[in-house]
């Protein structure tokens, strides 16, 4: 395997689609649409599920020159060849057990249908290496369009070796302010933090106080009411039933991420889950703060659980319980640390109980419902402690400390400090509780960069209607009925897509 920078200076016409499950193969979809409008392109797809492929074949939206099924390369395979991942590793620069772990189905998360072999993952790996050099040589894409690089193991892999090849490759990165995105190359929009370090150097603007009034209705908990609604709780009873009826009609997919799972599996694990869902709640409700009671607390907020950023951005410090126990010890002695539950993770069933357990044996921590405002603890906390998101960054808007345990756009701020080495966190907090300035002209060149880099997207409304054409076709099967969806789903957020476009242009 020989890795050359021809790749990088083609002429090429071609345009590569990953058209991942769910909401993703609808979006893209509209982001080719508004693209067909603005050059002469050849478009190409990656498909993640057959319910997909029949649509985008048949519809005449936006033609596809060639749409390709993406499990077809590791569907019965059963052996692998450990010579040829060792050489993937060194030729396209990965670490692949970062990447394995970092695969939901993988590694602890979504595990309960089937516990994945060393063998098995390694087959998928491989072939799926395979399968995107292969494809990404023979097509010689102008252009890669996909969602952020972590949900998967397979848009990871495709991200770095189209990195490796020099191929360009664009994801929609919604960024910290609500219906803001980053047409981006990278994981963390980096765009943002590179034109702070240009415009820093000669800012002299006059200032503007950024206070909680400008950041009020755009913060992470409007993301959030969108997100409560994916949950479809409008829908009948009857709906309801129907729907699962449908799904347990039909034999799962062959797909790695269905392995293990029967009729009577999902029927039964349908039930218990609901069961232990209304418990985990229930000891929340119980056991957890609605509250504020200190004066003098950290506030950290957990992730949701499983979620792409952590396990890709901040692959060791995924372990939020070990993140959690690490802050405590590290804590001065009369301060307490306020651990908030995020409330989308009603949206993943929330926790176990368990888990709940070991935050609350912790003797300088205490456990927040997940519906006290976060506003009310950032406004009073002595400084936020998080892995990375957004609450580090309206906390700035109070003027508060931030400490990061993964790279943001943001961490270019002199308030904002990076954990580079655990053993040295008990004295870099005593040091920021004792010494933290706050610099406003810093944080007026970062909106000014922010505002600039970014632009206005209703990323999580779209994505809601867009899953909603994918449980359409999953459900009907009939690509006539999800063309004519798209249709109207397309032409509503017309305006949207045409300035996405524009933005994808502007960076080919």
């Amino acid at each position: 395997m020989v890795i050359t920078n021809d790749i990088s200076k083609n002429k090429s016409s071609n345009i590569l689609f990953w058209l991942d499950q769910g909401p993703y193969a609808y979006i893209n979809l509209g982001v080719a649409s508004s693209l067909s409008k603005l050059g002469k392109f050849d478009f190409f797809g990656i498909v993640a599920t057959k319910q997909d492929i029949s649509f985008l074949n048949n519809q005449k939206i936006t033609p596809f020159k060639e749409v390709t099924y993406y499990p077809d390369c590791y569907i019965d395979k059963s052996s692998y060849d450990i010579e040829y991942l060792k050489k993937s590793e060194k030729d396209y620069e990965l670490n692949l057990w970062l990447d394995i772990f970092g695969e939901r189905f993988f590694h602890e998360h979504r595990t309960n249908f089937h516990k994945f072999t060393k063998s098995e993952i390694l087959v998928i790996v491989e072939n799926t290496i395979k399968f995107f050099s292969e494809m990404l040589k023979r097509i010689n894409p102008k252009l890669i369009v996909m969602q952020t690089a972590g949900e998967n193991i397979a848009n990871v892999l495709l991200f770095k070796i189209a990195k490796k090849l020099n191929i360009k490759t664009l994801m929609i990165n919604p960024i910290h302010i609500h219906n803001r995105i980053v047409v981006s190359d990278n994981l963390t929009s980096q765009e943002i933090s590179n034109n702070f370090k240009e415009t820093i150097q000669n800012f002299d603007d006059d200032l503007i106080e950024y206070d909680p009034d400008y950041i009020k209705d755009k913060t992470l908990a409007e993301t959030v009411k969108v997100q409560h609604t994916f949950n479809f709780d409008d829908a009948s009873t009857k709906q309801k039933i129907s729907h699962y009826i449908n799904r347990l009609q039909n034999n799962p997919e062959s797909i790695y991420q269905n392995m293990g799972k029967s009729k009577s599996k999902m029927f039964k694990a349908k039930i218990l889950t609901n069961t232990e869902t209304k418990k985990r709640k229930e000891f929340l409700d119980k056991f957890s703060l609605f509250e504020i009671e200190d004066k003098k607390f950290l506030y950290f907020p957990l992730h949701t659980e499983p979620e792409a950023k952590i396990l890709t951005t901040s692959p060791f410090f995924s372990n939020q319980l070990t993140v959690i126990e690490n802050i405590a010890r590290s804590l001065p002695i009369d301060y307490i640390l306020y651990v908030k539950e995020h409330p989308g993770q009603g949206l993943k069933l929330w926790r176990s109980i368990e888990y709940y357990k070991k935050i609350l044996d912790l003797p300088n921590v205490k456990l927040i419902h997940p519906t006290v405002n976060p506003q009310d603890l950032i406004s009073k906390c002595s400084c936020v402690i998080s892995i990375s998101g957004s609450t580090g960054f309206e906390a700035l808007f109070y003027k508060k400390p931030v400490i990061l345990f993964s790279d943001e756009y943001y961490d270019c701020l002199s308030m904002v400090t990076k954990v580079n080495d655990l053993t040295h966190l008990p004295q870099l907090i005593s040091k920021i509780l004792t010494s933290f300035k706050f610099n406003n002209k810093e944080f007026n060149a970062l909106i000014m960069s922010n505002n600039l880099k970014s632009i206005s997207f209703p990323y999580f409304q779209i994505m809601k209607d867009a899953l909603t054409i994918s449980l359409l076709q999953r459900k009907n099967k009939n690509y006539k009925i999800t063309e004519k969806e798209f249709k109207n789903f397309y032409t509503f957020y017309k305006k949207d897509f045409d300035v996405l476009g524009n933005e994808f242009m502007k960076k080919l």
